[in-house]
């Protein structure tokens, strides 16, 4: 299966989709914001990111357009709710500009995230 990089300052979500993930079979590794899934990325080779938008230290955004220049990229699904200044459906429209592979507004469930994740690694065709 896959080595999957989740990147989220929530707790709750990582351990969630960690959860939901590794249940499939899928190698999972958290991180709590860009900077430091830069430095896993460095250090091992992962197939997708799983990245929150709003984050401390380095968001999202940032995170997209530093993995799009690594020689060998992983697949991006971005994540968010928004936040109360921000709305997430625009931040989300933000990251599909960005070129992430997918996007999937919080909250989700496991089936959902699942799917995702699917989708954006080829398991299932998107006619």
């Amino acid at each position: 299966m896959a080595s999957i990089l989740v990147v989220d300052d929530e707790e709750s979500i990582t351990m969630g989709v960690e959860r939901s993930l590794t249940t499939e079979g899928h190698q999972v590794i958290c991180a709590v914001n860009g900077k430091e899934a830069l430095k896993i990325i460095a250090s091992q080779t992962i197939d997708l990111v799983i990245a929150d938008i709003l984050m401390p230290e380095m968001d999202g955004y940032e995170l997209i357009l530093k993995l799009r220049k690594h020689p060998n990229p992983p697949k991006i699904i971005a994540i968010s709710g928004g936040s109360y200044k921000q709305d997430g459906k625009e931040l989300l429209h933000a990251a599909k500009v960005m070129k992430a592979d997918k996007v999937l507004p919080k909250p989700f469930d496991s089936a959902s995230i699942n799917a995702a994740v699917m989708e954006v690694l080829g398991a299932v065709s998107t006619t």
